[in-house]
């Protein structure tokens, strides 16, 4: 195999990525003329439009017309989905690293469609629905402005690449999160929340759990959130715990992989030889600490914000400083806090911002495929000796000193 072949994908990712940034500084250059044409065109069509053209018709295009199979996780969603099918139990009789229903909803398209391109298309349309969740959570000044928040979101390399090429599923617990958002605009109780955010556990991750004792703190009627979690967690607990013992524990056993870009990747090369990135299960507990504890501090603080406000800037925190402490992270978090950076802070404004946006994501999109093809390598400083290696470690530094910026600028910021 060439060299041009084995990194093929990494050269079409970056392609890709170029094309994004510019096709998003010729929006920018035409806004005006882009947000009149919404207003006369639709809320409804102008959506169904941009989503069409950068999310159904890539996928028309890569995965019907050139008949390319879908790569990355989605083939390891589709052999969990496959089993789901056949109604086999989660954990007990398949792996999964995901919470115990993903796999089953994951199986519904392969009824129609038994494929994992099914699965890619699923994730899509998540996607889709997300957006369009968080566009009327988060609305601008007018929908023109919105629909072309929704369309510089869509023109994101991050997001594009990981859902139409890599079917990642991210996505899904900031839907729940905008979810708990919309149901608080619209007076719900904190029981609803309660079960918004206990399904949001079932459904995604369990780094969603993190959201939890955060609005506990929050918010007013902690006994009726507790009740809402317990009424649609508790019976699937116990149902796991029944039939399988603590299979259900797997998600946290099986990841315990050391990744990349995270501070450990980071800094790794400086300190290799004390042995202090050997145990991946003692500095996941100690990310896990800091990443709490930072959030909690800030929940305190927040304390005058309301929970429009204080959804975005908690979920930038939690997610931003996982990347920056949890070993087992890498760059496709950035999936997760895409939307709520676009629409929950008034950064839209900020040339810089958007410049350096587009970029780290760019090197977001690039670094995981490269980073897999050279090995998986946890650098050590001699191996930044080596082109490929030092080409990477670049990559990395671009997206930590990134994910940094957003960070620092979210701490910063006047809340929307």
């Amino acid at each position: 195999m060439t060299d041009y072949e084995l990194y093929e994908v990494v050269y079409n990712k970056a392609y890709i990525s170029a094309t994004l940034c510019l096709l998003a500084v010729i929006a920018f250059r035409f806004r005006s003329e882009i947000e009149s044409f919404f207003a006369r065109f639709g809320k409804g069509k102008s959506f169904f439009l941009i989503t069409f053209c950068l999310r159904i018709l890539p996928f028309l295009i890569v995965y019907v017309y050139y008949g390319y199979d879908a790569q990355s996780d989605v083939q390891i969603f589709w052999k969990s989905a496959q089993q789901a099918a056949k109604l086999k139990l989660v954990y007990r009789d398949f792996e999964s690293l995901y919470s115990p229903f993903f796999a089953y909803i994951t199986a519904l398209p392969l009824f129609l469609w038994d494929t994992a391109r099914a699965v890619t298309l699923l994730m899509i349309l998540i996607e889709m629905a997300v957006l369009w969740l968080t566009m009327k959570t988060y609305p601008d000044r007018s929908s023109a402005s919105t629909l072309f928040k929704g369309l510089i979101y869509l023109l994101l390399p991050a997001p594009y690449i990981f859902c139409v090429l890599g079917g990642q599923e991210d996505i899904w617990m900031w839907g729940f999160a905008c979810l708990v958002v919309y149901a608080w605009q619209r007076k719900k109780s904190d029981f609803v929340l309660g079960i918004i955010t206990g399904l949001g556990l079932l459904v995604t991750k369990a780094f969603f759990v993190l959201l939890l004792p955060l609005l506990f703190l929050k918010l007013k009627n902690k006994v009726q959130f507790v009740l809402g979690n317990a009424v649609v967690g508790l019976p699937v607990l116990l149902f796991l715990y029944v039939l399988s013992s603590t299979s259900f524990l797997m998600p946290i056993r099986l990841a315990q992989e050391p990744m990349a870009v995270n501070m450990w990747s980071v800094i790794n090369p400086l300190i290799w030889n004390y042995g202090i990135t050997s145990d991946i299960k003692l500095l996941n507990w100690i990310g896990l600490f800091v990443i709490l504890s930072i959030a909690i501090w800030q929940t305190m603080k927040d304390k005058s914000l309301d929970i429009q406000q204080f959804m975005p800037k908690i979920w930038m925190l939690i997610f931003g400083v996982m990347m920056v402490v949890q070993i087992g992270a890498y760059a496709n978090y950035i999936f997760i806090f895409a939307m709520p950076l676009i629409f929950g802070f008034n950064f839209f404004k900020n040339k810089t911002f958007l410049i350096i946006t587009f970029l780290v994501q760019s090197f977001a999109t690039v670094q995981p495929s490269f980073w897999f093809r050279i090995g998986k390598p946890f650098l050590r400083f001699d191996n930044l000796l080596g082109a490929k290696f030092a080409v990477e470690y670049t990559l990395e530094m671009v997206v930590f000193v990134g994910v940094i910026y957003w960070l620092i600028k979210v701490l910063r910021s006047e809340i929307k």
